[in-house]
């Protein structure tokens, strides 16, 4: 079996970009995957939906889970909130495309004895904790309006629902453990994808002493109680992909071997699996000509 995996394809924000998710696709149609996976920040807004359109013609199985890109909303937006958007109006999308919606369920592989979980993943600020920081008087005020020395995370200004990031990543992770529960009686092994980075070892790479600005992202990136949930499964669990950091990574946790997939707004990265041998193969796409 062939799985092939993307992340981070932002349609419509840049034309080098789109023009470079094209060329991913017209690889995948010239040389076919049995699944497609996309990790996440597929397109905000409407644009998530004009980039499933452009994957009709690609053949095989199809698959993804959304980013944290693809949940903003405005303050009068017509889809509702970010719940809303999440819950309801994108798996509908998904189905409408032929996508696995995997935050609502796994796809289940029974000729292969294996299965996909997903979750976009969210966090909690556990990760921007570290032994010797110190963080300062307002950090707490900082993470409540996720304020950097310059400027905003964009979380903050576009995702709109009811819930603390805690209560979120608590329901993220209380989500997958049910699906994990449920699925690894049934198959051998369980291959998971994440939007947000599964472990802190697939996050940001790091060099030299912390800033208050490299803590927050840390912070805006993860949570230690997925890190625990894949821990205790990871006798099940060869591989987990993930996407959002725009850093290509490989890492561990344990027994998993973790790949953060990498991919920018101007250029792209697909990676392809055969299972169950393993072996992986990466490819970039660029459009020289509009970079």
């Amino acid at each position: 079996m062939l799985i092939a995996l993307t992340a981070d394809l932002h349609w419509g924000v840049r034309d080098a970009g789109d023009a470079a998710t094209l060329q991913l696709i017209e690889h995948l149609k010239e040389q076919p995957a049995d699944l497609l996976i996309l990790a996440g920040d597929i397109g905000a807004g409407g644009d998530f939906e004009r980039c499933l359109e452009q994957f009709a013609e690609v053949p095989g199985q199809k698959a993804l889970i959304p980013g944290n890109h693809d949940i903003w909303v405005e303050a009068d937006d017509i889809r509702g909130d970010s719940w809303h958007v999440y819950d309801e109006h994108l798996p509908k999308l998904s189905q409408q495309f032929g996508f696995h919606y995997l935050d609502h369920g796994p796809l289940m592989l029974p000729d292969n004895d294996l299965a996909i979980v997903g979750s976009m993943n969210w966090y909690d600020y556990s990760w921007g904790e570290e032994v010797g920081w110190e963080p300062p008087p307002d950090w707490e005020e900082r993470l409540r309006d996720k304020r950097f020395t310059r400027g905003r995370h964009n979380d903050g200004r576009f995702v709109r629902w009811h819930f603390t990031d805690q209560s979120f990543t608590s329901r993220v992770v209380s989500v997958l453990r049910r699906q994990l529960e449920k699925t690894l009686p049934i198959v051998k092994q369980a291959i998971v994808v994440m939007h947000h980075p599964a472990f802190i070892g697939l996050n940001f790479p790091e060099i030299g002493p912390p800033s208050l600005d490299r803590m927050l992202w840390r912070a805006f990136s993860g949570n230690r109680s997925m890190e625990e949930l894949l821990a205790g499964h990871s006798d099940q669990i060869p591989f987990v992909f993930c996407g959002h950091t725009h850093r290509a990574r490989e890492n561990r946790l344990g027994s998993i071997r973790g790949i953060n997939i990498g991919g920018d707004y101007d250029w792209k990265r697909l990676v392809r699996m055969e299972w169950p041998a393993c072996q992986l193969e990466v490819r970039e796409f660029r459009s020289e000509s509009l970079v």
